[in-house]
Order: structure tokens, then C-alpha cells, then sequence
């Protein structure tokens, strides 16, 4: 499936390299940059552009066609004076519209906002926030926040929806919730990278769809929805 938006993905580390494997396997299209020549050369061949050189070079930028649908993501991250130079070269220079950057910490997070950068991440603030939601709720296998208050859950299927259909369940009716799909059966073991997508999903279910045995299901909704889905079936 073909995307409009793009993806410029500016240091490939360890959190550079994964975002951009994410978001090229859900079919989007994705520029990764770094000055590392083994960096870009563990992901060329994964990725839709993989370029060696300098973010701050107004050469190389032109040649990205920064429009309106593209999205760029500053991931240098521990060079922080790097990371600087490239988010205010982007964003004063380029004007590029959609810009997200990464801070270490609260003091870099203020001089980036300085530049007018409201669009930040903290990994490590993003990672912990996920674990914790984790721990409070040992049913979601996997959670991930889309805004403020909407997030996207895998939950492991209660016992006691074995063999009732969807529209039985009252996941739209009852918990205000979306089924995405389905995880069921087993993990891809075909390439290391299948292996990383874990169970094959279903598709898009139909009201009329039983539930099996050992099912996953991938939801979304609001955060306190599923606060609530979760202490419900757990109660």
C-alpha cells in the first residue's frame, strides 16, 4: 500500500535504524541520512533512499524535495551541537513544516524550543512511559501512545470470549474500543527481519469473526478505555 507522506529519517543509530525499518515495513516511503558509511550500509537495502552525508549540507537537502507531505525526524541524538546545527538548518533555512527532534535532557529540550521546535522526543522517556503502562496492566502484550490520550494495545484475549464472535464481544459497544485485527498462530521464523513482526494477523475482522484460542488482539481507543477493557476482564 502506497503512502503520501515521506519519512527523513537524520542519524541512523540504534533508534534511527529501527524507526526507519518500522515505518519502510508499513509500506511508507523513507529517506535514512548519516555521515556513517557502515551505518547507511547496514540498512541500504531496506529503506527507500539510503544516503551517506552531511544533514547540514544545503546540497544534499535539495536534492530531498522537502515538501509539504514529508516528515523529518533529527534522531542524532548524544552529539547534541550536531543535532542543533541540523534541527535549525531545517527548520529557519529549509522551513521544513513537519520537523521532529530528539533531546537528551530538559536543558537541550528548552534551547531546541528556542528555535521554535515544539515537536520533540525523549526515547528514553517514551520507552519507560510504555514499560510502566506495561507493568500497571501484565495483559498488554504491547502498547504504544498515538496522542495525548489515544494509544494502540495488543491484548491477549480473555478466556471467556473463546468461540464468541466480535460483534458478541461488545468491544465497540460496551468498551468504546476498535479492533484493529488479529494476531493468531505462530511467529515467522522465514528471515530474521519476518521474525521481528511476531504473529501473522488476520486482516480486517468482520463483525462475524469467532475468537480461537490464544488469539492477540490489536486495539485502539483511548488510553482510559483500555485502563478499563484490561481491569475488566482481569477482574
Amino acid at each position: 500500500m502506497a503512502h503520501s507522506r515521506k519519512f527523513v529519517i537524520i542519524g541512523i543509530g540504534q533508534f534511527g535504524r529501527a524507526l526507519a525499518l518500522h515505518l519502510h515495513d508499513e509500506g511508507y516511503e523513507v529517506t535514512a541520512i548519516d555521515e556513517r558509511e557502515s551505518a547507511i550500509n547496514d540498512i541500504k537495502d531496506k529503506v527507500t533512499q539510503p544516503i551517506i552525508g552531511d544533514a547540514t549540507s544545503d546540497h544534499l537537502l535539495d536534492k530531498l524535495n522537502l515538501d509539504s507531505n514529508t516528515h523529518v525526524i533529527v534522531a542524532v541524538g548524544e552529539r547534541f551541537e550536531r543535532n542543533l546545527l541540523i534541527a535549525a538548518h531545517l527548520k529557519i533555512t529549509k522551513k521544513v513544516e513537519h520537523l521532529y527532534v530528539r533531546s537528551v535532557n530538559e536543558l537541550q529540550a528548552e534551547m531546541l524550543k528556542l528555535l521554535g521546535i515544539n515537536e520533540l522526543f525523549r526515547v528514553e522517556d517514551v520507552a519507560a512511559r510504555q514499560l510502566a503502562l506495561r507493568f500497571v496492566n501484565p495483559s498488554f502484550k504491547s502498547l504504544t501512545s498515538i496522542d495525548s490520550t489515544h494509544s494502540l494495545a495488543e491484548v491477549t484475549l480473555p478466556d471467556e470470549w473463546i468461540g464468541k464472535s466480535l460483534v458478541e464481544s461488545g468491544l465497540r459497544s460496551k468498551y468504546n474500543l476498535n479492533l484493529i485485527t488479529v494476531r493468531r498462530g505462530t511467529p515467522s521464523e522465514t528471515t530474521p527481519d519476518e521474525a521481528l513482526i511476531g504473529q501473522p494477523v488476520v486482516g480486517t475482522p468482520d463483525p462475524a469473526m469467532v475468537f480461537q484460542q490464544e488469539d492477540v488482539l490489536v486495539l485502539f481507543g483511548k488510553q482510559s478505555d483500555l485502563d478499563d477493557f484490561v481491569k475488566d476482564i482481569n477482574d
